[in-house]
């Protein structure tokens, strides 16, 4: 996959807007929320998505049946922010057929090795920038799976890295934008400011959703989803530590797991569990977005 510079249709934009929208709960931004305006507007969004198009047909693996999927400007998997570090070069697609995981317009980039995370220009600047820099709500997406991170990550290089794919919403706004099961499934585990799901469908599997505002957040342990489904709002929730609330940058933390032990392209083996790349997933589920794929549904 190469990066690309083609832009959707104004059909695809509109049907972002209308066609996955069919729950009808709805959000007022908080007043926590980070409330500064973003560069890249749905408006701004709209008229960039004028140019060159290339569609082709592709059958996706729910009931969606044949959807012509529309191009975005994107760099190919395992394209790192440079001194980001190094991503594990596997290109593979780990959930075909995925519903994308924001109901927006989106942009897949770092959040910590991009203006306004702490590793922006380096680790020992004393200005990062902000995070509703322009840059960040623009295309090309960037892959961040295995950055350079202290967490495990047995599937990275050094044995640690990011474990998943950072996405910002729309715009630089808390508590607004929702986030979305990826595929049929349980809710398997509800945190703070964390929902995963477990895939019904083979090989089953494993979502997890970061960061969302936990007041919103509409799922419990052992409830069913259905593809589409709201689960909670996008924030820049971190947990409370110490007694004490603490935050990121707005964004989305998406990962996708294996549920039983399987072998990458490369002959590297999994255990259960373990993290695998979700760049080209997302990409190709965004393709399917910005044709209309992924209408929610009620449960």
């Amino acid at each position: 996959m190469t990066s690309r510079t083609l832009q959707p249709t104004l059909i695809g934009l509109l049907l972002i807007l209308a066609g996955c929208d069919r729950f009808t709960q709805t959000a007022e931004p908080s007043s926590s929320g980070a409330e500064a305006s973003s560069p890249a507007s749905e408006a701004e969004v709209s008229a960039e998505a004028s140019a060159d198009v290339s569609e082709t047909s592709e059958t996706a693996s729910d009931s969606t049946s044949e959807i012509a999927l529309t191009d975005f400007p994107h760099d190919e998997p395992t394209k790192l922010v440079a001194g980001s570090g190094s991503g594990y070069a596997e290109v593979s697609n780990w959930a075909p057929g995925i519903c994308f995981p924001i109901q927006s317009v989106a942009y897949a980039n770092s959040q910590v090795y991009s203006p306004g995370g702490d590793h922006y220009p380096t680790t020992s600047a004393s200005n990062h920038g902000s995070q509703c820099d322009a840059k960040n709500y623009a295309y090309p997406w960037h892959d961040n799976f295995c950055e350079a991170r202290s967490w495990t990550n047995p599937v990275c290089a050094s044995g640690s890295g990011h474990q998943g794919q950072d996405i910002r919403p729309t715009t630089c706004k808390a508590n607004l934008y929702w986030a979305i099961a990826a595929e049929d499934g349980t809710v398997t585990q509800v945190g703070s400011y964390t929902v995963a799901i477990t895939g019904n469908a083979t090989p089953h599997r494993i979502y997890r959703y970061l960061h969302m505002q936990k007041a919103s957040v509409q799922v419990a342990v052992g409830d069913h989803v259905v593809r589409g489904q709201k689960l909670g709002l996008v924030s820049n929730n971190l947990g409370v530590s110490n007694g004490v609330q603490q935050y990121t940058t707005i964004h989305l933390h998406f990962e996708v797991r294996v549920a039983q032990a399987e072998t990458m392209s490369d002959g590297k083996q999994l255990a259960a569990n373990a993290f695998v790349p979700p760049y080209a997933a997302l990409v190709d589920a965004y393709q399917r977005r910005l044709s209309g794929d992924c209408a929610a549904a009620t449960p």
